[in-house]
């Protein structure tokens, strides 16, 4: 399931989160383990060694301090435009998408490369680079591949000549050497491959110089950024409400953002507990507080995609379908149809079902509790009414399971 075998993306992807919880010495956001030391109440002596240790670490570390991210809400959907807050977003936690891109915002960065406007480290590819490179890699060995069962074709049937035997090892030997690459990485392109068949493939778009590349260049020569990151309403609502680390200046209040994202899923304005919006973000977080990176799984037809640590260092190993128990959502003949997909890119199927409340007991917490000031507060109750449970489907295989 490994895409790349690269020691810096530690580096580059190392928070989970769009937090800074380490302190820093000298300007750098370091990781610092800064442990006190045990606490007894019955002893005054470590009383004392912990005020010591606690104010040494106030006094030689800096409080970290988490920049909030500027949030635009335009044309129905959120927007970061600003190019460091885009890098954050995405290297921090993998949020959102960039308009002009696979997933990471890397836009610009190619069309400067490709416009000749900056020197570029052959070393240094973006994802796309990373995937045509794979796909030309993938496309060569096809062609050693099929030349060699060519060969062996003729061995059987005692019409191979010398030369072709000599030629018929010499594939062979290139064919191992490239299924050894494919499982460690690339040496060329940065990344393995995956020789049978990429999970993810998307047209080729051929990148040349065209005539409205004009337009992109400012009066200073310089490339104008037109990509923008595109948030989903589930991430917008939980950088918000769990993290706390957007900020929005369209909402007034978490409540107006609530009734937002959930009034975009639905046509009426009243807020039902079945709403899709609540259902989809109660599953995000779910698995977003478990550590998982999740991402939308439209391409594999179902609501979500599991990550251990993130694309850029791994394939999705579960597609999340989520269920809503108080209605029939989707037939069986659907569901099988979506497990063939997702079993044919080699992943795991989970049903995800969500039981709502009562509509008396959503409308008491949500529109009748009036006593609750902290916004959070009420949410928090709002979600405890739900409850998700979880079903690993596997589709069952006849000639595997014969006698």
């Amino acid at each position: 399931m490994a895409k790349k075998n690269n020691k810096n993306l530690n580096k580059i992807y190392k928070y989970p989160l769009p937090l800074i919880i380490s302190s820093n010495s000298n300007g750098l956001n370091l990781n610092l383990n800064l442990n006190l030391p045990n606490l007894f109440p019955h002893n005054p002596i470590s009383w004392i060694w912990y005020s010591i240790k606690l104010l040494y670490y106030n006094l030689r570390y800096d409080v970290p301090s988490n920049d909030d991210i500027n949030v635009v809400y335009k044309d129905g959907i959120f927007k970061i435009e600003n190019e460091s807050s885009m890098r954050k977003i995405w290297r921090m936690g993998f949020f959102g998408k960039g308009v002009l891109s696979r997933s990471e915002p890397t836009w610009k960065e190619r069309t400067l490369i490709r416009l000749n406007l900056i020197k570029t480290d052959k070393c240094k590819l973006t994802m796309e680079d990373i995937t045509r490179q794979r796909r030309a890699e993938r496309t060569d060995f096809k062609k050693k591949r099929q030349k060699l069962q060519d060969l062996e074709l003729k061995k059987r049937k005692d019409e191979i000549t010398d030369e072709e035997l000599k030629e018929m090892d010499e594939l062979d030997k290139i064919l191992v050497e490239m299924r050894k690459a494919s499982q460690v990485g690339s040496i060329g392109s940065g990344g393995s491959f995956d020789i049978e068949k990429d999970e993810e493939e998307d047209e080729e778009v051929e990148e040349v110089i065209r005539e409205e590349d004009s337009k992109l260049i400012d009066s200073n020569g310089r490339l104008i950024q037109i990509e923008y990151v595109q948030l989903q309403f589930v991430e917008t609502f939980f950088l918000k409400f769990a993290l706390n680390t957007i900020k929005i200046s369209n909402f007034a209040n978490l409540t107006e953002l609530f009734k937002v994202c959930c009034n975009h899923y639905s046509e009426s304005n009243s807020i039902n507990p079945d709403n899709k919006f609540i259902l989809e973000y109660l599953v995000y977080h779910y698995y977003r507080s478990m550590g998982w990176c999740v991402r939308s799984g439209i391409k594999f037809g179902t609501d979500y995609l599991l990550y251990k640590r993130g694309p850029p260092f791994m394939h999705a190993e579960f597609c999340l379908l989520i269920m809503d128990l108080n209605s029939n959502n989707l037939d069986w003949f659907q569901v099988f149809t979506k497990a063939r997909v997702v079993g044919s890119v080699k992943k795991t199927l989970v049903l995800v079902y969500v039981e709502t409340p009562t509509i008396e007991e959503f409308n008491q917490v949500f529109y009748d509790n009036n006593e609750v000031d902290d916004e959070g507060l009420k949410f928090l109750k709002l979600f405890k009414l739900y409850k998700i449970s979880e079903v690993i489907y596997k589709r069952w295989n006849p000639s595997r399971t014969r006698d």
